[in-house]
């Protein structure tokens, strides 16, 4: 008798493959596998679900009060901002999503004036900042495309300020300065942060999804909005438009 290791499988194992064989006519089909293929790699299936497993850790958040005001924003954000993570995941343009909203200068309209006190307590009004170009966003530190920009907006500060663009941040962190002290030192951001009201939010439209980037020209009106995540080099276009009007 053989040992185990010397044991001859082969019919053992052509017998079961024997009914596995394809029939003599059958021939694969390439243009269909192809397709296939292209199908469960698409963009579009994948942020799907990236979109709805988003959704899905979020929306157990809203049984809480306290994550509540968070996980509304996520929700909204992971619905209405999916087109722009595919774009950036794939390196296509989806041309039927918008991204910074341009205004003719004889349509533009007065950004809303406020006051509010920067981390240091000092007030900051927006319309001090007349004659300079501002670039307005609004975040918050749960805020993920937000932490994507924050670098973005401090090196804006550093590169464009002696040209005349003022860089000014409104927190809607629930919990305020508790949360945005320590992602500034974090962040390093050297620019002027303030903590909105539900007031502020009202006067800019709601603000629902975040984060809200308004650059408002020279004249204090708005020029150019966007929601969401933007690319780097499309602020900065914007910003170098509004500085040679």
């Amino acid at each position: 008798m053989k040992k185990n290791d010397e044991m001859d499988t082969g019919p053992w194992v052509d017998e079961r493959l024997a009914g596995r064989v394809p029939d003599a006519e059958w021939q694969p089909n390439v243009v269909h596998g192809l397709a296939q293929l292209r199908e469960r790699r698409s963009p579009r299936r994948r942020v799907l679900w990236t979109g709805l497993a988003g959704a899905a850790v979020c929306m157990p958040l809203m049984a809480f009060p306290v994550t509540r005001t968070f996980a509304k924003n996520c929700v909204s954000a992971c619905v209405s901002e999916s087109g722009r993570f595919r774009e950036f995941f794939t390196g296509k343009q989806d041309a039927s999503s918008p991204r910074l909203v341009y205004a003719k200068a004889e349509d533009r309209k007065f950004a809303p004036d406020f006051t509010l006190d920067d981390a240091s307590g000092v007030p900051v009004r927006l319309s001090q900042f007349r004659g300079k170009v501002v670039l307005l966003n609004f975040w918050a530190t749960w805020c993920v495309p937000c932490r994507t920009e924050t670098p973005w907006f401090v090196e804006f500060h550093e590169t464009y300020r002696d040209r005349g663009l003022a860089v000014l941040g409104v927190s809607l962190d629930d919990d305020g300065w508790k949360s945005v002290k320590p992602y500034m030192d974090k962040m390093k951001v050297d620019y002027p942060v303030m903590v909105a009201s539900g007031d502020i939010a009202s006067r800019y439209g709601g603000l629902n999804s975040l984060p809200v980037t308004l650059i408002i020209d020279k004249a204090g009106r708005i020029a150019v909005t966007h929601v969401g995540l933007c690319p780097k080099s499309e602020y900065e276009a914007a910003i170098n438009a509004m500085l040679a009007e």
